[in-house]
């Protein structure tokens, strides 16, 4: 039944992702009305996370901002859609990558490296980074098959095999660590229990995975932060930044928390592109 529905998803998809921009972009327009007004997905969640993250803004900045947020939220999944119809070097126009000379320095010293992310700007256009140099992106399994398999589908659209359920990264990255790659991590999902661990973000007491600092650091590897800056609608800058050259001269904690600091400075300049609709606080420490 997951693969009648994922076939069905697609049939319908496709056609509409080939749809000229400014038509999509017009039904995002209609579309933010009837989320934001009409039927208030997640509102009280987006409101809290952002009073709680900014608590010197009134609440006139706080509404500004969330229907800011509910604008690009709403042309995420049309940008997203629409790369089912890209070609190569539309991909190349929708994401201009600002220092791939970062990347170019450790394929060319034959080492691989750890990128860290965020659910910031449209993350889902990443894997167009297949084009310039090799990737392997965890993710986490969607509980929806069909909705998985789809999803699936839109990471590999430039690069077969490019993703790796994270469950099975720590594994495929030991089995091939001689071999050149760049793995990418989105670091601010809920963690696992076990791999936990507590920094300050958004002024508050936050969760982040240790995981990437801890792969990181077994195999030596650099460790790079990327965001990707919205510069319009469907279109994004990629801007590297090196964390640390060595991961194996740091614990994973600090790794991590350097990440998260990282992260933090790129959402304070521009709040609004963030997913602020994660309920991204819902555990406190000390909680088993």
């Amino acid at each position: 039944m997951s693969t009648f529905y994922y076939w069905l998803f697609l049939m319908v998809l496709y056609p509409v992702a080939c749809l000229p921009g400014r038509v999509l972009f017009a039904f995002s327009d209609v579309l933010y009305f009837l989320v934001y007004y009409i039927s208030g997905y997640r509102k009280s969640v987006v409101y809290t996370n952002l009073a709680r993250s900014f608590p010197e803004k009134n609440y006139g900045e706080i509404k500004k901002t969330a229907k800011q947020f509910y604008r690009y939220f709403i042309d995420l999944y049309i940008e997203t859609a629409r790369s089912l119809c890209f070609s190569r070097a539309k991909m190349g126009k929708a994401v201009s990558i600002e220092n791939p000379e970062i990347l170019e320095r450790y394929r060319q010293q034959g080492r691989s490296a750890v990128i860290v992310t965020a659910h910031y700007g449209n993350w889902e256009y990443l894997s167009g980074m297949s084009l310039s140099f090799p990737i392997k992106v965890a993710y986490k399994p969607q509980s929806v098959r069909a909705v998985d398999k789809l999803m699936a589908h839109l990471r590999t659209h430039y690069q077969r095999d490019c993703i790796i359920p994270m469950q099975d990264m720590a594994r495929y990255m030991l089995r091939h660590k001689t071999e050149v790659w760049n793995y990418i991590f989105i670091a601010d999902q809920s963690p696992s229990p076990q791999s936990k661990c507590w920094v300050r973000f958004l002024n508050q007491e936050t969760a982040f995975s240790g995981g990437a600092g801890r792969l990181a650091q077994s195999l030596d590897l650099p460790v790079l932060y990327a965001e990707l800056l919205r510069a319009g609608r469907g279109r994004y800058r990629l801007l590297f930044t090196p964390v640390c050259g060595h991961a194996a001269q740091l614990s994973s904690l600090e790794i991590t928390r350097r990440c998260a600091e990282l992260m933090e400075q790129t959402i304070l300049r521009e709040p609004a592109y963030w997913l602020w609709t994660h309920k991204r606080w819902k555990r406190k420490r000390g909680e088993i």
